[in-house]
């Protein structure tokens, strides 16, 4: 079921709220440590805290903001930390490129195309290898911005997964019940199963 709570409230829009806030954090550390994930949770346990008063302007269920926020700091969170660590890895060593894609790499990808068409043209090789070089002349520059704009679209997918994935969360949570049940009555409700009416099999 779905909350009638704003969109603002509910889980998946909690959680991108946070990874974008945190995204933005996140780009000032130079160096990822346990410091830096510290400052980072309580960056997002801030922007929780001013969720939450606003909240209670709107509804009194604390119930369902204790089971907002409990997925947000127990499932959103410690994922988004594991994503963006990966991610800082990456970026501090040039996504992977060779050289970290300095001034030196491109040049030699280019002058390796350069090298490439020199000996094709000294040699017989088929017509469809002939562009190669060239391709290589051009493009190898460009591999290490390749690279990063890859892993970059990657990352991105992850947070936009990540988002996806919490309105999965709230569902299993059960996000929102309405106001007025006895959540541990109800509770008792489902796991004891409607026993048979003893009477009625007696002859």
């Amino acid at each position: 079921m779905s909350s009638v709570y704003p969109s603002q409230y509910q889980l998946a829009q909690l959680t991108a709220h946070l990874v974008a806030l945190l995204e933005r954090r996140r780009a000032a550390f130079d160096v990822w440590d346990e410091k830096a994930e510290a400052t980072l949770l309580e960056a997002a346990r801030e922007a929780l805290d001013e969720a939450g008063k606003q909240f209670k302007e709107l509804a009194d269920d604390q119930p369902y903001w204790s089971r907002t926020t409990e997925a947000l700091l127990e499932v959103a969170l410690p994922r988004y930390l594991r994503l963006a660590k990966e991610q800082h890895a990456l970026e501090k060593r040039g996504y992977g490129a060779w050289r970290a894609g300095d001034l030196i790499s491109r040049a030699t990808y280019a002058a390796i195309g350069l090298l490439a068409g020199f000996i094709i043209l000294r040699t017989a090789v088929p017509d469809w290898l002939e562009p190669l070089p060239l391709a290589l002349f051009i493009g190898g520059p460009l591999l290490p911005d390749a690279q990063a704009l890859f892993a970059k679209r990657r990352y991105s997918k992850q947070l936009v997964r990540l988002v996806d994935d919490m309105k999965a969360e709230a569902v299993d949570r059960r996000a929102y019940q309405p106001l007025g049940i006895d959540e541990g009555a109800a509770g008792q409700a489902e796991a004891v199963p409607p026993r048979k009416d003893v009477d009625s099999t007696r002859g």
